[in-house]
């Protein structure tokens, strides 16, 4: 007798093929078997009759690892059908770093979670064991952030990090953290090169740290150099790392961003078309929204990685609402941005001297969109210039002071925006994953819905409502896709002998309920979720269970 079995679901086992009417047993966590006959016995039965069931969601991008120690229930996650979360990404993670970086580290967990951390763990073990005393929701997959790396060994920007090459010592103590990151079960590296200090390294220092990856069967994922006018260099620059360091990659959460780029993916898909034909192991990742990271307005008049709290956004509506001191605030953002355009302008010329691709600077009042506004809904979707026209106003600085004090402080803006054309076209390449680009939350703290809502949103508007992928397509790009990227060799399939990580949802009525103006509502639709062998949502209800466990990778 099984210790739990689902009976009379649609089968839809993660390869692509057709769905099939079967029963599942599970004992210790595993899937035991799979049978067609009603004759399966177990302690407990699930009865999904007209109900989809598919392996758990396996997202191939997160940053829950800067969440989890807070948020281990990760309940956001699970509610959506995420059974397993990869984490580190965009070259930030939580671990592999030097005792020096203990104080940053600190920092980067207080602007994430607002509480502070005793950060008393260097490697990935320490982390992941404290993790592993605390219980977790969903199972951790942890990728080691060449950022962190990077910074913890030449310093933030300013005090070496800004520097393009690092000297040998520097490249051999990276090195050694890398090495030392996959001895403790890391699945690979990630970079996020238009980040600090990242975006100065040039590409033959990211593939030397690929190569240590490969050479233990890691893998690669990246937030590529430009994600708008360089985007096609920035692929390419990809395409190099992964075939000179013999390395398979995963691009993450493709896109074009802004008006004058749409379009390019179909020039980028084609060269990872080219590369796959020329036997370079490449995939990528997207997310099904057209806008990208959401930030309330106020953190742009900030210091960086200044967390904005309740008081501090009461302290900058009164600053707004003086023309004397907003007069000043204006100024330093102004120059601020000076500063940064001619800083990523000097860099841009020097990385691509050395064949580096490089970016461009993001004005303000031009590459940002409104993303919500509680007083002017008219103006989503808009950048600021755009805005200041239609609100009658010469100055688009002017407009954002206007629409903050309006709102009270809760206007937000996305960080680019994207066409749903190019959107359609990265999702249709058979060598397209999905993912959040989200972490793991407990309570309602995001400002993106992609958070709370991806995947019910995969299924209800590009499969059940547009048809852009079948059904069993679209749960191929969840599952097995990823975990196949990433070497899971026990999860992302329906099989015996894996690890029960199950969606139970129905097809009809999945729907996502996460806004712009209400980004933490959780779905609809998603009945059962189970991770290795047990319950987390049962009957659409949450229930809390910790039964996740931090993988890792065996060669």
């Amino acid at each position: 007798m099984h210790d739990l079995a689902i009976k009379n679901g649609r089968v839809v086992d993660g390869t692509g093929n057709p769905w099939f009417r079967a029963n599942i047993g599970m004992s210790e966590g595993r899937i035991a078997e799979i049978t067609r006959f009603d004759s399966i016995r177990a302690k407990r039965i699930i009865d999904a009759k007209g109900l989809v069931v598919m392996p758990g969601v396996v997202d191939v991008h997160s940053h829950s690892d800067q969440t989890l120690l807070t948020y281990n229930r990760a309940e956001n996650r699970v509610r959506q059908g995420i059974t397993t979360d990869t984490v580190g990404s965009c070259g930030f993670s939580s671990y592999a770093f030097t005792k020096k970086f203990r104080g940053t580290m600190k920092g980067m967990l207080r602007f994430w979670t607002r509480q502070d951390y005793d950060v008393d763990w260097l490697t990935l073990a320490e982390w992941g064991d404290k993790l592993g005393e605390m219980g977790v929701g969903v199972n951790v997959i942890p990728l080691v952030g060449f950022g962190t790396v990077r910074r913890s060994v030449m310093g933030e920007e300013g005090e070496g990090g800004e520097r393009n090459e690092p000297t040998d010592s520097e490249l051999k103590a990276m090195k050694r953290l890398m090495e030392g990151a996959m001895r403790d079960g890391a699945f690979g590296i990630t970079s996020g090169l238009e980040y600090v200090s990242q975006r100065n390294a040039y590409t033959e220092e990211l593939i030397e740290l690929c190569k240590v990856v490969s050479d233990r069967g890691g893998v690669y994922t990246s937030h590529i150099r430009s994600e708008d006018d360089y985007v096609v260099e920035a692929v390419k620059e990809f395409i190099k790392t992964c075939r000179e360091a013999e390395i398979s990659g995963c691009l993450s959460h493709h896109k074009a961003c802004s008006s004058w780029n749409w379009g390019k993916p179909k020039e980028t898909l084609r060269l990872l078309s080219e590369a796959r034909a020329n036997g370079v192991d490449v995939i990528c990742d997207t997310y099904p929204w057209l806008y990208v990271a959401v930030r309330n307005v106020g953190l742009f008049f900030m210091k960086p990685g200044e967390p904005l709290d309740d008081a501090k956004r009461d302290e900058l509506i009164r600053s707004f609402g003086s023309d004397r001191v907003w007069t000043k605030i204006r100024a330093e953002a102004e120059e601020s941005y000076e500063q940064e355009r001619s800083m990523i302008e000097e860099t841009r010329k020097k990385l691509e001297s050395h064949g580096t691709p490089g970016r461009i600077p993001w004005d303000p009042v031009v590459y940002f969109i409104i993303a919500h506004s509680k007083t002017r809904p008219d103006l989503e979707g808009r950048n600021f210039t755009e805005a200041a026209r239609a609100m009658g106003i010469g100055d688009p600085w002017d407009a954002v002071r206007r629409l903050y004090l309006a709102d009270e402080g809760s206007t937000t803006v996305a960080l680019g925006s994207m066409s749903e054309d190019d959107l359609i076209a990265i999702l249709r390449a058979p060598f397209t994953a999905v993912s959040t680009d989200g972490h793991a939350e407990d309570e309602p703290r995001s400002l993106h819905p992609r958070a709370y809502g991806t995947y019910p949103l995969l299924f209800e508007r590009y499969v059940r409502e547009m048809d852009v992928l079948g059904l069993e397509e679209a749960v191929r790009r969840v599952t097995s896709l990823p975990a196949g990227f990433l070497g899971l060799r026990d999860r992302g399939l329906l099989r015996e002998g894996f690890w029960a990580d199950i969606v139970v949802f129905d097809p009809s009525t999945i729907r996502n309920r996460a806004t712009y103006a209400e980004p933490c509502l959780y779905p609809e639709g998603i009945t059962h979720v189970l991770v290795n062998g047990e319950p987390v949502v049962k009957g659409g209800k949450y229930l809390g269970t910790l039964n996740g466990r931090v993988l890792k990778r065996t060669e």
